[in-house]
C-alpha cells in the first residue's frame, strides 16, 4: 500500500455558483445550509477547446502515470486522447490507431487482460442507422511491454466486432469468480434481424485478450438501450444487477443466481418500471451503505421551429407541421460570403439526404455543389421570382443588405428540414412564421433504495423542468461527506441549450438543485455526456463535458472543462485499488468508510457508472469536518472476505488486495 497526501490551494477567479431554482417544499430543504459549490471554466488553458459531435466519454489514468486523462468519442470522426500533463491536456494521435471516420459509439477502457494497463473496446454503430453498420473493435495496451503509450487492434482474436450493427455501448461487468471483467453490449436494434445484445466472456491470457460470445446469458435479449444503463449490486448479494434505460423506461433487472429478472422500481404502478427517463446514475444519496438511483428525465421532441445565433452562426430547425408551407430567417452579416450545413440524415427514409437539388441560390436558384458549400453575395444576388418547389431558398437583398433563408416545405412529406449558417457578425437575426409548441413537463427522479427489499420513489417539485437531462455523474463534489449529482439539460434541436445543474445534497433525504458551469458558449448546441475526474491535486472532483449529441449539423459543440474551485471544502479520502486474485482493476469492488466508533460515512460501488460516460477509477470520499483516522472496509469482486484498514484525512491511498 502506497500513501501519498497533498493540499493545493491557488488564487484563482472563481465564478460562483447561481443559485435559480426554488426550493421544494417536499424533501427539499428550506432552512438546511447549501454547502457553496464552485467550478472555475478552465477549457482554453486546458487546451481542449475544441468542437465535435461526440457519443462518449473516458476518464482513466492511460499513461500510468497516476493523473486521470481524457478520451473523447467523436461519434463519426476518430477519437481523441489526452494526456493530462499538469492540466495541460495533449493530444496523442499516434497512440490509437483508429483513423478513418466511422459511425463509432461508447469506448470502455479496463485492464482486460490484467498486465497493469488499460485496454478498451469501442462499440460500433449502424451507419445513420441506415447502413450495415461498423464493426466492434478490441485494442491492446502496449504500454506494460513496450514501455511506450502504443494500442494495438486485437480484434480478430474475439467474435464480438458484429453485434447486429447497432451497438450502443460495452458495459464492464466483474465474472463470477471476480478475476476478470467480461463484457455485456447494448443497442438499439430497430430494423435489425436477429439483431439483440450480448454477453461476451473474457477469456484472455497474459498473451492475448480474447472475448466470446455467451448467448446461453439471460441478458442475450432485444433490450433496446442508448447504452446509459447502470449497472450495480442493489441488494448487496455480490451479484451485479442491471438498471436498463431504453424506450424512455427505467427497467431494474435483478440478479438472482445468475438469472436477471424484472423487479419493480415503482411497485402497484403499472408495470412497476418509470417512464420518461433518458439518463441514470447509482450512488448512495442516504449513507445507509445501499446504492440508491438519480434518473433523468425527458419530455420529448415537441416537433417546433427553432432558431438560434450568435455572432458567427445561425441554427435553425423547421419541422413539418399540419397547414405549415413555409418557415424562414433573415439576417445581416459583416462579410459577404458565407457558409452553408445542410446535410441530413433521415434513417425513416432508408437513406442520408446527399445531394443538393433541393437548396435553391439567389434570382436563378442556382444549386450548390454540395449540402456543406461556400456562397457569396454575387451568386445569391436577387429574391427568386417563383417559389414553388419544396426546399431551402436562399437570397441576398443588396439595397436593405439582407439576406434570407426560406424553407419551402413538401405537402407530401413530414419531413422539415435543419442546418447551420456559418458568417463572421452575424447580426439582426429575424425569424418569421414559426411554430412553437409547448414543451411537456418533465422531472428526474431521486429514487431510495430500501436496503435492498424495494424502492421509495421521491418526486420533488424542484426537480421538475421542461428540458430533457440526457446525462448524469455523481460524486460529493464540496467534500461534506454527501454525494451530490451534476447532470446536463438540452432541448429540441435548434433550440437553446439547457444549463448544467447540480443537485445538492444536505443530508436528512434534502436535497437543492442550483444551476453551475453557465456559459454561453454551449447555448447554440446539444448537451451530449458529462463526467467527473480528478486533475490536479487538491481532492474535489472536477467535470468534464461534451455539446454534440445526435447527428444534425447543430451538434458540433464545444468540450467544456470546469476545475472545481470550491473554497474551504471538507476533507477527503482517495483510493485507487489494485486486484492480486481479483481483476486488475477491481470493477466490482465495494467499499465502506467507518468512523472510529463504527459509525458508517459512506459506501462505493467500483465501476457501476461506467457507461458512454466512463468516470474516474479513483474512489472518493468527502469527509466534511471529521478528523480521523478511518475504517476502511474492502470485499474485492469474488470474494465474502472484507480487507480493513485505518486511513488518514486528505490522503490517496493505493491499495493493493491482501
Amino acid at each position: 500500500m502506497h500513501q501519498h497526501c497533498s493540499r493545493q490551494h491557488t488564487g484563482r477567479f472563481i465564478l460562483a455558483v447561481l443559485i435559480l431554482a426554488y426550493l421544494s417544499t417536499i424533501g427539499c430543504s428550506k432552512n438546511a445550509p447549501s454547502p457553496s459549490v464552485e467550478f472555475e471554466n478552465k477549457t482554453q488553458e486546458a487546451g481542449l477547446a475544441k468542437y465535435s459531435s461526440t457519443f462518449s466519454i473516458v476518464v482513466t489514468d492511460a499513461d500510468n502515470d497516476g493523473m486521470d486523462d481524457l478520451l473523447v468519442g467523436n461519434h463519426d470522426s476518430p477519437p481523441t486522447l489526452y494526456l493530462n500533463n499538469s492540466l495541460q491536456f495533449i493530444a496523442q494521435p499516434y497512440a490509437l490507431p483508429i483513423k478513418k471516420r466511422a459511425d463509432r459509439h461508447g469506448y470502455t477502457f479496463i485492464d482486460f487482460d490484467n498486465d497493469g494497463d488499460k485496454d478498451f473496446v469501442v462499440a460500433g454503430g449502424g451507419a445513420d442507422g441506415i447502413g450495415t453498420g461498423t464493426p466492434s473493435e478490441v485494442y491492446k495496451n502496449l504500454l506494460i511491454e513496450t514501455n511506450r503509450l502504443e494500442f494495438v487492434d486485437v480484434t480478430n482474436d474475439s467474435d464480438i466486432s458484429n453485434l447486429g450493427g447497432r451497438t450502443r455501448h460495452f458495459f464492464p461487468i466483474a465474472n463470477e469468480k471476480g478475476d476478470k471483467v467480461d463484457l455485456y453490449s447494448t443497442g438499439l436494434h430497430k430494423g435489425r434481424k436477429n439483431s439483440k445484445n450480448l454477453y461476451a466472456v473474457n477469456n484472455s491470457t497474459p498473451e492475448k485478450i480474447i472475448f466470446n460470445k455467451d448467448e446461453s446469458s439471460s441478458l442475450h435479449q432485444t433490450f433496446a438501450s442508448g447504452g446509459k444503463d447502470v449497472f450495480f449490486d442493489f441488494d448487496r448479494d455480490g451479484l451485479v444487477d442491471f438498471l436498463r434505460i431504453g424506450e424512455g423506461q427505467a427497467v431494474l433487472y435483478r440478479n438472482v443466481s445468475g438469472q436477471f429478472t424484472h423487479f419493480p422500481l415503482r411497485p402497484g404502478n403499472g408495470n412497476g418500471n418509470i417512464g420518461g427517463v433518458i439518463s441514470g446514475v447509482s450512488a448512495d444519496l442516504d449513507n445507509d451503505g445501499y446504492p440508491d438511483l438519480y434518473l433523468g428525465g425527458a419530455n420529448g421532441k415537441t416537433n417546433s421551429d427553432n432558431v438560434v445565433s450568435n455572432s458567427q452562426e445561425i441554427h435553425f430547425s423547421f419541422q413539418r407541421q399540419e397547414d405549415d408551407q413555409i418557415d424562414s430567417v433573415s439576417f445581416r452579416m459583416e462579410t459577404p460570403r458565407l457558409k452553408i450545413n445542410f446535410k441530413e440524415h433521415i434513417p425513416s427514409l432508408g437513406k442520408a439526404r446527399t445531394d443538393p437539388t433541393d437548396i435553391f441560390i439567389g434570382a436563378n436558384k442556382e444549386n450548390p455543389t454540395h449540402r456543406k458549400a461556400e456562397i457569396d453575395e454575387i451568386v445569391a444576388a436577387g429574391k427568386p421570382e417563383v417559389i414553388e418547389r419544396p426546399g431551402i431558398y436562399i437570397w441576398y437583398e443588396k439595397e436593405e443588405n439582407l439576406w434570407r433563408l426560406l424553407c419551402k416545405h413538401d405537402e407530401t412529406s413530414e419531413l422539415g428540414s435543419t442546418g447551420v449558417i456559418y458568417s463572421e457578425g452575424i447580426k439582426q437575426v429575424q425569424s418569421e412564421q414559426l411554430e412553437t409548441i409547448p414543451a411537456r413537463e418533465s422531472q428526474d427522479y431521486i429514487v431510495l433504495n430500501q436496503q435492498g427489499k424495494g424502492w421509495k420513489v421521491l418526486v420533488l417539485e424542484d426537480l421538475k423542468h421542461h428540458e430533457w437531462t440526457p446525462s448524469l455523474t455523481a460524486a460529493d463534489f464540496n467534500n461534506d461527506g454527501l454525494m451530490d449529482i451534476v447532470g446536463l439539460r438540452t432541448q429540441d434541436d435548434g433550440k437553446e441549450n439547457g444549463s448544467p445543474f447540480i443537485v445538492l445534497n444536505h443530508g436528512n433525504l434534502e436535497f437543492s438543485i442550483k444551476t453551475i458551469l453557465e456559459n454561453t458558449e454551449d447555448d447554440m448546441f446539444r448537451a451530449d455526456i458529462i463526467v467527473h475526474g480528478f486533475f490536479n491535486d487538491d481532492g474535489l472532483p472536477d467535470i468534464f463535458y461534451t455539446n454534440g449529441y445526435g447527428l444534425p449539423p447543430t451538434s458540433v459543440g464545444p468540450y467544456q472543462f470546469w476545475l472545481n474551485s470550491t473554497e474551504s471544502p471538507g476533507g477527503y479520502l482517495l483510493l485507487e485499488l489494485e486486484g492480486t486474485r481479483a481483476n486488475r482493476d477491481a470493477i466490482g469492488a465495494q467499499v465502506e468508510l467507518y468512523d472510529m466508533e463504527d459509525k458508517l460515512l459512506g459506501y462505493r460501488e467500483l465501476g457501476s457508472n461506467f457507461g458512454r460516460g466512463q468516470n474516474t477509477h479513483k474512489i472518493h470520499f468527502g469527509l466534511g469536518d471529521k478528523q480521523g483516522p478511518f475504517n476502511l472496509k474492502i470485499r474485492w469482486p469474488g470474494s465474502s472476505e472484507l480487507q480493513q484498514l485505518l486511513v488518514n484525512k486528505n490522503s490517496f491511498y493505493h491499495v493493493l488486495q491482501n
